[in-house]
């Protein structure tokens, strides 16, 4: 749902109704009249196509769906009061009032920010957003006066994010992003199960294993729709922690993640050494470490985990062999192996389920005596629409029927 739809003052005004317990007494609290607040409920309920109070003498009571929007409303505030307590933590005594800040801000600042934050500068914000270059800078100012802390790096022509404001924005990103799967929650409470999955996947993950649960998935919601997008492990991590995506599925880092995400294991996967077919190793019974330093090897870039696994290995054996590439492309990698006598290190489950598995084959030779764990890793504070949640268990069913 679009930030021209639902308005953040009316979410608030929808807040204070909840936690006054009825229209009059939330019209007093935020300084307004109670037709003023009446008519932005009214225009909620019919954004979200949903009656979300019940009125009588008494007050005004939630609805089922009142309650599962409020829920969502109630951490969209909690999480943008700690974004500007934050950002507030290193100011002066009289700014440290986060939610007084945050009662002052509109959606214009809200959105241009994050817009300002992402793409780099006001003047890709202006064009994404469709308006023009002096309502961005105008929005951007008024955000700055409000908060009370410098967020822009401000240069000639340009005017960009500093450290403090894209940290901002992502935290502003992630709380508005719990209207869009509020809209979700309401549907799955209709009986209308809809709504999106975005999965980033890290290499070497068996694509097979991911499609069989996105099929069970559709079959439970067919009018679900998930997004793969594919990249290395830091540009994935970024879009996870701004909110583009909900899950990340690929191989754990060592050490573990902590704070902003949470990693769940799905299963170990053993790495092996792997030639092409047809490749002189690969017909022989027994491989050993002075094999190995006859031929050529493909190997990761220096930012990947398996990189430490393949110089493990190579520091065991007789001489080291010589490196012709080094990449971070698998089908690359893939492409040398088939086209050269060369040799590699990939994961047996990409090897047994993967696109390439009937182009190489594993030596007979064990690598230093480290597995991957192959897992999910998701926000902290994040909470799962149904289908989402369905993706994580249909996605755990098929890992441990192939493993």
């Amino acid at each position: 749902m679009s930030d021209e739809i639902v308005r953040l003052r009316r979410l608030v005004f929808f807040d204070a109704v909840c936690r006054e317990g009825g229209i009059g007494h939330a019209a007093e609290a935020v300084g307004l009249t109670q037709p003023a607040v009446s008519l932005a409920i009214k225009k909620l309920e019919e954004s979200f196509g949903a009656v979300l109070f019940e009125r009588g003498y008494g007050g005004s009571d939630l609805t089922p769906e009142g309650k599962l929007l409020h829920r969502r409303v109630r951490r969209m505030l909690d999480q943008m009061e700690v974004a500007v307590a934050a950002v507030l933590s290193g100011t002066k005594p009289r700014n440290h009032d986060a939610s007084a800040v945050c009662r002052h801000l509109t959606d214009a600042q809200i959105r241009c920010h994050i817009a300002i934050a992402q793409l780099g500068s006001a003047v890709e914000a202006a064009r994404k957003l469709g308006i023009s270059q002096p309502a961005v800078h105008r929005a951007a100012r008024e955000l700055e006066e409000t908060v009370g802390v410098t967020l822009y790096r401000r240069r000639v022509h340009s005017v960009s994010a500093n450290a403090t404001g894209t940290e901002l924005a992502r935290r502003f990103s992630l709380a508005l992003h719990e209207i869009n799967q509020a809209t979700v929650d309401l549907a799955s409470a209709r009986g209308l199960a809809s709504g999106k999955v975005a999965v980033g996947v890290l290499p070497l993950l068996p694509q097979r294993l991911l499609a069989r649960a996105i099929g069970r998935l559709q079959v439970e919601f067919p009018d679900i729709a998930v997004t793969i997008r594919e990249g290395p492990h830091s540009r994935l991590i970024n879009d996870l922690r701004f909110g583009e995506l909900d899950i990340i599925v690929g191989a754990l880092r060592e050490p573990r993640l902590a704070d902003s995400v949470v990693e769940a294991a799905l299963f170990t996967d053993p790495y092996a050494v792997v030639v092409r077919r047809g490749h002189a190793l690969a017909l022989r019974e027994h491989v050993t470490p002075e094999d190995l330093t006859a031929f050529g090897w493909v190997v990761p870039q220096q930012d990947m985990p398996r990189r430490n696994v393949v110089e493990a290995m190579l520091a065991t054996l007789p001489t080291r062999p010589r490196v012709v590439v080094e990449t971070s492309s698998l089908a690359m990698m893939i492409a040398m192996l088939e086209e050269n006598d060369c040799i590699s290190l990939l994961s047996r489950s990409h090897i047994l389920y993967g696109n390439y598995r009937h182009d190489v084959v594993a030596l007979d030779i064990a690598p230093p005596q480290e597995e991957r764990t192959v897992g999910l890793t998701t926000r902290a504070d994040w909470l799962p629409t149904q289908v989402q949640q369905g993706f994580i268990e249909y996605l755990r069913e098929q890992c441990r029927l192939d493993h």
